[in-house]
């Protein structure tokens, strides 16, 4: 997968890539688990007020967490299709 931008320094939004099942479900398994991880932090974070440093950091893992259930829906829904 090239990465690299493109002359401007901004890579072509118009570029399409092709991901095989198998490292889809590879992403899907990996996306699960960094969400899993982000929800026991944020839990953490958010019932452990006392401690000031996490008590900083919660807004911080609020938006990660947020970030991570809008990647974990998007493999959740996706549909069940062997063209990817």
């Amino acid at each position: 997968m090239n990465t690299t931008p493109e002359k401007g320094g901004r890579m072509s939004k118009s570029k399409k890539y092709r991901i095989k099942q198998k490292d889809f479900r590879k992403l899907e398994n990996l996306v699960e688990r960094i969400y899993n991880t982000a929800t026991v932090i944020d839990y953490f974070c958010r019932t452990q007020q006392e401690i000031e440093e996490l008590w900083n950091l919660t807004p911080v893992v609020a938006y990660f967490k947020r970030d991570t259930d809008t990647v974990n829906s998007f493999f959740m829904n996706y549909p069940d299709n062997k063209n990817f």
